[in-house]
């Protein structure tokens, strides 16, 4: 019994002994290496920690400051140690706010056992890729995403390195799995480069991610032999050509994304066809034209397939989708397709995401076979022309949780659809036609986040059950015809807001009980032509997260320095009140955020702060309309991303801000109606104002030439090469479009947006004289041309007619003599012509748009004949004539009163010859004069130049017409 006791207590001894030893390993096993703990801390002090640098600054902060010597690095944030050999093998710095550069001897090379790698989302401030990238050799994850990284990849020969040699490169990890490299617009190199360096090693390369690079070149043949990969991103990289064919032989891709490249228009790739394993496929914005071919019915395993904005896919919706019957998600937005939604969509059982805006479909009722998708969680409609009212089909769809019907021509009451709809967070009803009141059964939506109505004809009162939406966030009433006044801290109840309109919405907003905690997580808020005449208490506080507001077409009367604290703000527009006194210099000093400021149509006086120059990111500073004087503050050349400057109807007294040439983004220049004077100088920079689109610079009291110099750097105006597929307008972003006020077509008005192909010069009411500038036919983009009430004199130039999408030339109140060019009949487009009150003389021309033009162009002009006038230029049209030359021909076309054209012709002729004559007498007298009379010097052996000969030669021609 004893000797069994002791092999009992031995057996406890030694288990215990066991789990002691385990417990010690596997203690040890976890303690960081102190060598890799050295150059973890090392790697972290070689940068700093700028959030702001980095694209994810919002969401993350540095948790490398945990770091702290003489702790375990296993235990890290954002290290991963191996559990046997205690050795680093991964380093997770994703968005961690890293600013600075990785430079060869870095000691993040010295962690050779790592195996995962991501350093993506921070600023690597322009760093390349290095050949010492090659030391990892373990490495199977890398991931340096939108990490600011910049050159080729580079790679050297041989190094030695702790007693090995290897060539270094990334393209030499061989065990490496996944690379990513998106986001870093400035890593460059030719694709088909990158592609061949990869085959000789990545030979286990399942996933590749180039997206957003700035690899060039076309999609090459020998990406098909990366047979092992299972996902190839390679979106927004704007490469050319075709998709080979060599890509059907990636028979285990999976996801496969190249949309928004600049591929030949050209039909679908037939290719895609083989890849059967294919479970996602981007193909969006990629210039396919033609229809899908039915073999894509061959991707049974297809899940999410997206061919969005291919607006030459031409035709019906493909039956061959109609086979997908795995399809989760379906992108079709923008593909030009037209009729009506097919029956087969109803047979998409499993679909959940289904987009197709922006296609011609015919007016029609709501298709039925989308009430049959009851798994759909997101549909958008957007934009396809539906008609008729909102069906009551949609209830079965139970599931929703996203839908857009906004941009159609629905009409009626919103249907009392909400109470089926218990997980819906978002509705887009916004651009239609809709009328009638917000159904009170809306409160049956508890987890409505997004809600937006604008831009319809809803009226009645705002329902009490919307402010019970306590998960309200967007809330756009906009543009509508309700009739209630409602204190606006009412809304602060939605406790949640960030995105508030009611701008032109018919309510009438009282700010009474407005409180200073109102509104704390506002960003945007809209309350334009909402009857508010005191600015709310909480807009006088700090306000962090405000970047918008809108305060525009009220009645605001009030000190403009309460808004001071306001720091955050982007957007301000305080147009059109009735505040007075002096600009806040604090509304300068706002933070570098301030893109926008519109203080136009008040009643400001006093100078335009100097402090305005000095917000960095300011792209539009509209202060018309007011009654400010001095002169233009020179500090606004320090607004280098300045994108419209608009000063008109003021009273500011300075020569022409020929300084604003040095910022490069300037697009609308507006100086009408002050008091600007003396000449336009020549340009002080070789490229001056290339990329302005409209300058206004009439009413005011520049004299001098027309600044022709200006005309010959003025680029945007010259190129017509803008896609006009699509309407773009100016504007930043957020929604937010650049308007302004001009003379267009005779009449003064207000562009709302500004469309981008549209080009304006107005030079109108000043004290220009001379000649108009041969130069200004290269302007080939111009839209509006007004030179009126000057002093131009000489003949209208015949380059004029090189002006095709001229639909505006006003030339009227002038000195502009001889004949209306014939060229000026090219200008199809060509909707209003004024050239009266001029000196002009000749036959009007006829054909184009000069048979729509009344006697009110032409009138003043006393030499003028020809329709529309009725003074008739006689029986002999001498520009028919040909025996003569052109060049004569065009300076004599019409019958002098009491001079018929054979007498003119015999003094034209005894003119010249008596000239010749004298001048035979001087040429051999005064060589300097022939210098000043034909612009040539005699030849050295007595001869005649050869320009002297011509010109002679082409007189005499004209002498023996006689």
């Amino acid at each position: 019994m004893g000797f069994l006791l002791s092999n009992y207590q031995l057996t406890i001894c030694i288990l215990l002994y066991s789990l002691i030893f385990c417990f010690s390993s596997s203690s040890s096993a976890h303690l960081c290496h102190n060598d890799e703990s050295t150059a973890l801390l090392q790697f972290k002090q070689l940068f700093s920690f700028n959030c702001s640098a980095c694209d994810c600054s919002a969401y993350s902060a540095p948790f490398t400051d945990h770091w702290k010597e003489g702790t375990d690095c296993c235990a890290w944030d954002g290290v991963t140690c191996d559990n046997t050999t205690s050795h680093v093998i991964g380093l997770d710095l994703y968005c961690n706010c890293l600013y600075g550069t990785i430079h060869p001897n870095s000691s993040l090379f010295n962690l050779v056992h790592l195996q995962h790698l991501d350093l993506s989302l921070n600023n690597f401030n322009h760093s390349q890729i290095l050949p010492s990238f090659g030391r990892f050799t373990n490495l199977t994850h890398l991931n340096l995403n939108y990490s600011s990284l910049s050159g080729p990849i580079q790679s050297s020969s041989r190094e030695d390195w702790q007693g090995n040699n290897f060539t270094n490169s990334i393209f030499h990890i061989q065990k490496l799995q996944e690379l990513s490299l998106a986001g870093n617009r400035e890593l460059t190199g030719k694709l088909a480069s990158f592609i061949n360096g990869t085959l000789r090693h990545l030979r286990h390369l399942r996933s590749l991610d180039l997206s957003s690079t700035g690899f060039t070149g076309e999609l090459p043949n020998s990406i098909g032999q990366l047979e092992n990969l299972e996902e190839l991103y390679l979106y927004d990289c704007n490469f050319s050509g075709t998709i080979p064919t060599s890509f059907g032989n990636l028979k285990k891709l999976r996801t496969l994304d190249l949309g928004g490249n600049n591929l030949t228009n050209g039909q679908f790739p037939s290719s895609i066809s083989h890849l059967r394993n294919l479970e996602e496929l981007y193909l969006d914005d990629c210039n396919f034209c033609g229809t899908i071919p039915t073999s894509l019915g061959n991707l049974k395993k297809l899940r999410m397939l997206d061919l969005g904005w291919n607006n030459m896919i031409n035709g019906q919706f493909p039956s061959s989708i109609g086979h997908l019957k795995n399809l989760e998600e379906l992108y079709l937005q923008h593909c030009n397709f037209f009729g009506t939604i097919p029956a087969w969509l109803g047979n998409l059982k499993k679909l959940r995401i289904l987009y197709l805006p922006g296609n011609n479909l015919i007016n029609d009722q709501f298709p039925s076979s989308i009430g049959h998708l009851k798994n759909l969680v997101e549909l958008k409609l957007a934009d396809c022309n539906f008609s008729g009212t909102i069906p009551r089909s949609l209830t079965n769809l139970t599931r929703l949780i996203s839908l857009d019907l906004s941009h159609n021509n629905f009409e009626g009451p919103i249907p009392q659809l909400f109470s089926n709809f218990s997980q819906l967070q978002s509705i887009d009803f916004s651009n239609n036609q809709l009328t009638g009141p917000i159904p009170s059964s809306i409160t049956g939506l508890p987890n409505l986040q997004y809600l937006y109505l604008g831009s319809n004809s809803i009226n009645g009162t705002i329902p009490p059950s919307l402010f019970h939406l306590v998960n309200l966030t967007d809330l756009d009433l906009s543009s509508n015809n309700f009739s209630d006044t409602v204190e606006l801290d009412t809304f602060a109840k939605l406790e949640y807001l960030f995105f508030l309109d009611l701008s032109n919405s018919g309510l009438s907003l009282t700010t009474t009980n407005s409180t200073p905690s109102s509104f704390r997580n506002i960003t945007t808020l809209r309350l334009s032509s909402c009857n508010i005449n005191k600015i709310p208490e909480f807009l006088k506080t700090r306000m962090e997260w405000l970047y918008m507001l809108d305060l525009s077409n009220n009645h605001l009367n009030e000190e403009l320095n309460p808004l001071c604290n306001l720091h955050s703000l982007e957007y301000l527009d305080l147009s059109n009140n009735q505040f007075g006194g002096l600009i806040p210099t604090c509304l300068g000093n706002f933070s570098g955020y301030l893109m926008v400021l519109n203080l136009q149509s008040n009643n400001f006086s006093g100078t335009i702060p100097e402090t305005f120059g000095y917000a960095s990111s300011l792209k539009e500073l509209d202060i018309s309309n007011n009654g400010l004087q001095g002169v233009l503050p020179r500090s606004l050349v320090n607004c280098t991303n300045l994108e419209i400057l608009n000063l008109c109807h003021n009273f500011i007294e300075d020569a022409f801000p020929f300084w604003l040439e040095n910022l490069p983004r300037l697009m609308i220049i507006v100086l009408r109606d002050n008091k600007f004077h003396g000449p336009i100088e020549q340009p002080r920079e070789r490229l001056a104002f290339t990329n302005l689109h409209i300058i206004d610079m009439s009413h005011n009291d520049f004299t001098g030439t027309l600044p022709s110099k200006y005309f010959e750097s003025m680029y945007s105006m010259m190129m017509d090469d803008e896609d006009k597929s699509s309407v773009n307008y100016m504007g930043p972003r957020y929604g937010y479009y650049y308007s302004v006020t001009i003379m267009n077509k005779g009449l003064e008005m207000k562009l709302i947006r500004i469309i981008t192909i549209f080009k304006a010069i107005d030079f109108s009411h000043n004290k220009f004289h001379g000649n108009i500038p041969i130069s200004i036919g290269r302007l080939k983009a111009l839209c509006v041309l007004n030179f009126s009430g000057n002093g131009l004199t000489g003949l209208i130039p015949m380059s004029l007619g090189d002006l095709t999408k001229l639909e505006s030339l006003d030339l009227s109140q002038n000195k502009l003599s001889g004949e209306i060019p014939q060229q000026l009949t090219k200008l199809t487009f060509l909707e209003v012509l004024n050239f009266s009150q001029n000196n002009l003389t000749g036959l009007i021309p006829r054909g184009g748009q000069f048979e729509t033009f009344s006697n009110t162009s032409y009138e003043g002009n006393l030499g003028l004949c020809g329709f529309p006038l009725s003074k008739n230029c006689g029986n002999v049209q001498i520009a028919e004539s040909p025996t003569l030359p052109s060049s004569f021909s065009h300076n004599f076309k019409f019958k002098f009163d009491g001079f018929g054209w054979e007498a003119v012709l015999m003094g034209y002729g005894c003119g010249v010859l008596l000239g010749l004559l004298i001048g035979s007498c001087i040429i051999q007298r005064k060589e300097e004069w022939l210098v000043r009379i034909f612009g040539v010097k005699m030849c050295q052996h007595g001869k005649r130049s050869k320009k002297v000969w011509k010109k002679l030669a082409h007189t005499k021609s004209i002498i023996n017409c006689l």
